[in-house]
């Protein structure tokens, strides 16, 4: 019995780990496909000038994008053509990201449709490479921490498994 326990203890703390670390994968995940989207932005206000509300609605109707709930909220509940607000709140829904990261995607969606065609694509350009440093910074705290995360929970797992024994 008592080895039983102490093999679902390990279990546990393996899996407190590989969950910390799969974050830290997810919030890159995320930032990547945030990127994705202001590539898109760009593209279609470049190309068809459409509104910015009708390219969000276009772009939940990809697969790609299904992760990215601010733009899920924006047009969910979009009445009135005012995404802004709804777009702060899908962020604040949107799992795993840090304040950095939620501060980021905010501006972002405050700026949306404020400026000609052209204000808008540099603005889009400006903040291209501010989510490629996020990114940077996501993938390299999960190749330094993610490790960790799963190594450490594992081994505190074992270690009160072996106490319980």
């Amino acid at each position: 019995m008592n080895i039983l326990l102490a093999i679902i203890i390990a279990a546990f703390g393996g899996s407190i780990g590989m969950f910390f670390s799969f974050k830290l994968k997810e919030r890159e995940k995320t930032m990547s496909l945030a990127l994705l989207l202001i590539k898109e932005l760009a593209v279609q206000i470049r190309y068809t000038n459409a509104e910015i509300g009708e390219i969000l609605l276009s772009a939940t109707q990809k697969d790609e994008y299904n992760a990215l709930l601010f733009i899920k909220e924006c047009v969910k509940t979009n009445k009135n053509g005012d995404y802004h607000l709804l777009w702060r709140e899908g962020v604040k829904k949107q799992p795993f990201l840090t304040v950095k990261d939620r501060d980021l995607l905010n501006s972002l969606g405050d700026s949306l449709g404020q400026t000609d065609t052209e204000g808008q694509l540099s603005f889009l350009e400006m903040y291209e490479e501010l989510v490629k440093r996020r990114i940077e910074e996501a993938s390299t705290e999960y190749a330094d921490r993610g490790r960790v995360y799963r190594s450490v929970g594992l081994l505190c797992g074992l270690a009160a498994g072996i106490m319980v024994l």
